[in-house]
């Protein structure tokens, strides 16, 4: 038994003392990044209704990429709205939840805190979550241009895309 929980411990013990610390400079960035953007989210209020989009994709096809509405989703949660926040895009607040953990985490190792960096790597690298984060962003995106497409057609066929398809087809 002994020498089992030995062997175990030199096991866990050398991980951890393979992996690089954290970087600061990595790490000052984020913080500073995401410090504006969340600083944004509290200050903006972008426009609804109709409005101007620099989305390409949106403009192009008349259809929503998966990024879409993140800007009005992370304004709304920002100052409380959270049944809006959602409305925008059903991603936004799981975004942000997630964004506000890398903050922390980034914050955390600017101080030489050595537990939340760990706990947070441990967890993002067992489940995986920037993988998670890109696929359900994905199908989340394939969705909803699915269900516009069905439900709303009209967008799309008031888009450059369609007409060029039709003036192809002529």
């Amino acid at each position: 038994m002994q020498v089992n929980s030995t062997i175990r411990e030199g096991i866990v013990g050398g991980f951890e003392s393979d992996l690089p610390p954290p970087s600061k400079k990595l790490a000052l960035f984020t913080l500073v990044g995401l410090s504006v953007i969340f600083l944004t989210s509290v200050l903006f209020k972008p426009p609804t209704g109709n409005y101007f989009s620099i989305c390409a994709f949106k403009n192009f096809t008349g259809l929503p990429c998966p990024g879409c509405g993140l800007t009005h989703s992370f304004c709304a949660l920002a100052k409380g709205g959270v049944a809006d926040a959602f409305s925008w895009n059903l991603m936004g607040p799981i975004l942000f939840v997630f964004l506000v953990l890398l903050w922390m985490r980034s914050a955390s190792v600017l101080f030489n805190g050595s537990s939340l960096p760990k706990s947070f790597d441990r967890i993002t690298g067992r489940f995986k979550l920037v993988r998670a984060f890109a696929i359900a962003f994905g199908v989340y995106g394939i969705a909803r241009i699915v269900y516009l497409l069905v439900f709303q057609p009209l967008s799309f066929y008031e888009s450059p895309l369609s007409r060029l398809i039709t003036n192809l087809i002529r």
